[in-house]
């Protein structure tokens, strides 16, 4: 149903947030965007409106090119290459976020709901990494708190890829957009600690190693419990890295990449159905 919208009065914003979540399950996100774009020229002077046209802006779909990878939205044009990662076990294992037990319709489902998902709602986001025209592992934001201004960042690149290069590309152009464009004070990561060699790389790009979470995820191939290891790396350890900054200083990069955007704590809160 289309919300009543009486020409003096701007409408309801809790409304309207409800209806666009309808309308990109129903009619695709496209609809859904050119829809909050009227309205925000329809009531110029409602905020409420315009914070949420900013979610729904086509830069947050938009391809993120940085050396020599490009970082792909997840979606349905994937399925082909997320299936094959799916396949390989060991390698989506140590993921933590491909389950075993998926099925072809369950990951074409998740591929869906995904290319329609706005931020706030998902709590995630997602990339395919490619070189050149190659898909060669993803990219991920997990557990996104707007209050807290933290998320759990999860990355695999294909062993075959798995250049020093590659690998810090992928690493920092993430983690711009995760201070930057999401305005994030921490980001953090849960390695197991069969893989600790992910975890001395992310040390090397400034990680701080927290501690162990002991015993915290049953591995059915190992049948035993696994510890994870803790890494983090805050927003001004981000600014301070020498390494880091002298890493990503060396590729251009749009506005949306480098500029700072803080977001409402309340943001995550304001989306829950």
């Amino acid at each position: 149903m289309i919300p009543a919208f009486n020409s003096q009065m701007p409408p309801d914003v809790d409304a309207i947030r409800d209806w666009l979540s309808r309308l990109r399950s129903q009619q695709g996100l496209a609809q859904a965007q050119s829809t909050i774009i009227n309205l925000t020229h329809r009531f110029p002077e409602e905020a409420g409106l315009q914070a949420l046209r900013d979610w729904y802006d086509a830069v947050w779909w938009k391809p993120i090119e940085f050396g020599a990878i490009r970082l792909e939205r997840r979606n349905p044009d994937h399925f082909e290459f997320l299936w094959s990662l799916v396949v390989q076990k060991d390698f989506a294992y140590q993921l933590k976020h491909l389950p075993p037990n998926l099925t072809p319709r369950d990951l074409m489902l998740i591929l869906t709901n995904e290319a329609n998902a706005i931020i706030p709602e998902s709590r995630s986001i997602t990339w395919v990494i490619y070189k050149d025209d190659q898909p060669i592992g993803l990219s991920m934001f997990v557990n996104i708190n707007f209050k807290n201004r933290t998320a759990e960042q999860i990355m695999g690149i294909l062993p075959e890829f798995d250049s020093s290069f590659l690998v810090a590309d992928a690493y920092f152009s993430s983690l711009s957009f995760a201070f930057n464009t999401l305005g994030l004070n921490k980001v953090q990561g849960l390695i197991y600690d069969t893989n600790e060699s992910a975890a001395n790389l992310q040390q090397r790009f400034g990680f701080q190693r927290e501690g162990v979470i002991r015993q915290a995820v049953w591995s059915e191939s190992d049948q035993r419990y696994l510890d994870l290891i803790q890494i983090s790396l805050l927003y001004e350890e981000f600014l301070a890295g020498r390494f880091i900054q002298r890493y990503i200083g060396r590729e251009a990069r749009g506005d949306f990449l480098t500029t700072r955007r803080h977001w409402p704590r309340s943001t995550s809160e304001k989306f829950r159905g």
